[in-house]
This record gives structure tokens, C-alpha cells and sequence, in this order.
């Protein structure tokens, strides 16, 4: 494998999740050409601290020049194309979101999508003959009072990660916060961006294109991930013109335009707002302050909110991002030294012990703190911290969303805390 020769071996990567669960792996061990180049987590912790070109982008390149046709590379692009998004979104599932008092998941445009990725990857030139009543059926929700908003759950969070949902709808609803769920596709991610650039903004500006054409004025994510995707992309095209005329060469072939109208917060930045968390303030239910009195709790910060610094306009918060908020809440917080740093989930695609390796040290590290609960702010670490904990860990521990904790602040029941309640009695 290529190795990074403008590598100074300075080390300051070593902290990378991966890294330091194996140091054969991750993101020194990449630069020297040792370690798999699928072996990172993507949580741009290398990209902050390099001071040149980035582990994480390294591995990107190699990806793109020797991996394009690998089953890595091509596969998860196969789901992409066929239902917009890496899971099926089936009648059995949708049945079982509306019991859960969800709505539907509306289905992406794959015909639209598919195009896409014929025109980049295939080079089409024809046009997308739409289909009529096409563009708005599908949009639920109503206008925001002072400019939309629309909801971008992703492809996990809808699929497997509906307290998280809940929860978020919950607060929006209580805080009188109108909302549009659109056809969104995946956001991207990691898979189409080591396929091409072109590819990854292509399919991420589509979502926007989406947005914008919807009059939409400000996408809400709930993933971290998501998040990164983006607001990477959003921020690329605008600050590159002819990336920016290229992107809207394909998205016209579907009678989409991008102007880089939209601005990307994560939940927890929305709620950060002053008005907004002053409305919070409002709204608390006493009584459940005092229950939250009683628990402890430390907080998981979602990686791609905060990282790279410069596509995050609320870096400079680090744990702040959560904690402002749970402080509303009253319940007991305790740092713990993992906080900033990835959980490790999206080395599960590729290397499972490897992953519970990177989750194990942080639950370790929670149980010798003896708190209580971890609380997220994203769907990827619920899959490393509690689909996947009985793996590695004999020791439960709790995991919640931080809009879970809110909610419940706010007067909603919660079966995991009251649990953690009553196991304090």
C-alpha cells in the first residue's frame, strides 16, 4: 500500500480512535501504509490536529484511486442507488413507526437518485423525464412560521433508532416548532465519498436542492454524520464555484438547482439557540427536575458536529454542545476523558472486535465512574454503546438521547429512567 510521504511522523494522529484501540490500524498507521485504508472511524479528529494533508483524507484519496470497483466500495452504492437510502424502507416498518406514534418514512425519488448516479459514474447526458405530481405529494408538515425548517432523520435514525426520533418530534411539537419531512436520500456519507467527489456532492446537494426547492430555509439532523455531510458539501460548493456549476450540471438533468441557500444545525445547535432554550426553561416540569436530581450522567459528543473546525461553526462549544442543555435539566453530570472522542461505530461495518475494543474502553471508563446513564446526541453511537454493549461489556449500562432527557424534563414519561429511578431506591 501507497504510503503518505510528506508524513513529518509528528504523531499528533495517534489519539485516532482506531489507533489507539490497535495500533497496527487507523490513522498513523495509514500515512505509513501499514494500516487498511477502510480502517477509519471518519471523525476528523485527525484533520483538526494534522497540521497538513489529513490521515482521514489520505485514506479517501486511496480509496477513490485503488479501491473504486472493491465489494467496500461497491456494494453499499448498489443499496444507494436501488432505495436512496442503505435500508429498505418496508410496509411491515412503517406499520410498526405509525404504532409507535411516528409517521411514515417517505420513500427518496430512487428514480431521481438512480439517475444521479448513472449521469456521474456513467457518464449520461440525457435528461429525467418527471413523472407528474412527483415534486410534492410526498411532503408532510406545514410552514414555519418565520422561514421552514425541514427534518433530516438519515438512513439509521428512521430504520432502527425511533426513541431518538420520538423524542425530537416530541420537543418540536412542544416547543411549536413546524416542520417538513421530506423525500430525503441518504446524506452521502462516507460511501459515495470514496467513490468520488463528484459523486459525494452530487448526491449531499441533492438533499439540499430538495430542501431549498421546498422553500426551506434550515435542515435539522439528528445524526452527527449527516450533520458533517452536509454541511461539508454546503460549504465546498459555496466557497468553489466550479465545483458548485458542475453539481447543478447533473441536478438539472432532474429540474433541481442548488444556490446555497440552506443552513445545517444539528438538534442540539437548534435548541442552543436563547429563545429557544428560554422557551425550554418554560416548559420544565418540576417534579421531574427533582427525579433528574437523583441520576448521573456523562455525554457522548457527536464527532461530526464539532469536527473538522473549519466546517463547524459551534466547534469552539467541544462538550458544551450537550451539556448547556442536559444543565437545564438538572440531572448530575460527570466528565469522563472520551467525551470529544469517536466511539468507534463505523468501524463495525469492517472490523466488529475492533469496534467493541474502542467502545469497551469508554464503558470501562463510565463504570469507574459509577454514573448512572451516557447520553447521545447520535445514532451511530447507539449501535456501538447499546445495540452491540452485551458484546463487550457483562456491565449494563444505560445509554439516552439527550432529547430523550429533555423531553422527559418536560413532562413526558420515560421507561429507562424511571427504571434508573427506581434502581436508585
Amino acid at each position: 500500500m501507497q504510503y503518505y510521504e510528506n508524513c513529518d511522523k509528528c504523531k499528533k494522529c495517534f489519539p485516532c480512535p482506531v489507533t489507539s484501540g490497535d495500533k497496527s490500524q487507523g490513522a498513523y498507521p495509514i500515512t505509513q501504509g501499514h494500516g487498511d485504508i477502510w480502517y477509519c472511524a471518519n471523525c476528523f479528529y485527525c484533520e483538526d490536529v494534522c497540521p497538513d494533508y489529513s490521515p482521514r483524507q489520505f485514506a479517501v484519496d486511496l480509496r477513490r484511486t485503488t479501491q473504486q470497483f472493491s465489494e467496500r466500495t461497491i456494494d453499499p452504492i448498489k443499496q444507494l442507488r436501488k432505495q436512496g437510502l442503505l435500508f429498505d424502507i418496508t410496509k411491515t416498518l412503517n406499520e410498526y413507526r405509525l404504532d409507535m406514534g411516528l409517521p411514515s418514512i417517505l420513500k427518496p425519488n430512487v428514480n431521481e437518485i438512480d439517475f444521479l448516479y448513472q449521469n456521474v459514474l456513467d457518464k449520461k447526458t440525457t435528461s429525467l423525464t418527471m413523472a407528474k405530481g412527483n415534486k410534492d405529494s410526498s411532503i408532510q408538515g406545514k410552514d414555519f412560521k418565520k422561514g421552514k425548517i425541514a427534518l433530516f432523520l438519515g438512513c439509521l435514525i428512521p430504520y432502527r433508532v425511533h426513541d431518538y426520533e420520538l423524542s425530537a418530534r416530541n420537543l418540536m411539537k412542544k416547543l411549536d416548532i413546524d416542520y417538513l419531512d421530506l423525500p430525503f436520500s441518504c446524506c452521502g456519507s462516507i460511501m459515495t465519498e470514496s467513490q468520488s467527489e463528484e459523486l459525494w456532492l452530487t448526491i449531499s446537494a441533492y438533499n439540499l436542492a430538495l430542501a431549498e426547492q421546498s422553500g426551506v430555509e434550515t435542515i435539522i439532523t439528528l445524526c452527527g454524520g449527516c450533520t458533517g455531510n452536509l454541511r461539508r458539501t454546503n460549504n465546498i460548493l459555496l466557497e468553489n464555484s466550479d465545483k458548485l456549476v458542475k453539481v447543478n450540471e447533473h441536478l438539472s438533468k432532474i429540474s433541481k438547482n442548488y444556490s446555497g441557500k440552506i443552513t445545517i444545525k444539528h438538534f442540539s445547535e437548534f435548541l442552543l439557540d436563547e429563545k429557544i432554550t428560554k422557551n425550554l426553561q418554560r416548559l420544565l416540569n418540576p417534579s421531574k427536575l427533582e427525579n433528574l436530581q437523583q441520576i448521573s450522567a456523562s455525554v457522548q459528543i457527536p464527532c461530526q458536529v464539532i469536527r473538522p473546525e473549519k466546517h463547524s461553526p459551534n466547534s469552539h462549544l467541544e462538550t458544551k454542545l450537550l451539556t448547556n442543555l442536559m444543565r437545564l435539566t438538572q440531572i448530575i453530570l460527570v466528565k469522563y476523558p472520551y467525551e470529544l472522542l469517536c466511539c468507534g461505530s463505523s468501524i463495525l461495518a469492517y472490523d466488529e472486535q475492533l469496534a467493541y475494543k474502542i467502545a469497551k474502553k469508554r464503558i470501562d471508563s463510565l463504570l469507574k465512574r459509577n454514573v448512572d446513564a451516557l447520553i447521545l446526541g447520535c445514532g451511530n453511537c447507539s449501535m456501538n454503546f447499546s445495540v452491540h454493549l452485551s458484546e463487550y461489556s457483562d456491565t449494563r449500562l444505560t445509554t439516552l438521547f439527550f432529547t430523550e432527557v429533555l423531553d422527559y424534563a418536560l413532562g413526558t414519561a420515560n421507561e429507562r429512567i424511571d427504571e434508573l429511578l427506581r434502581d436508585k431506591k
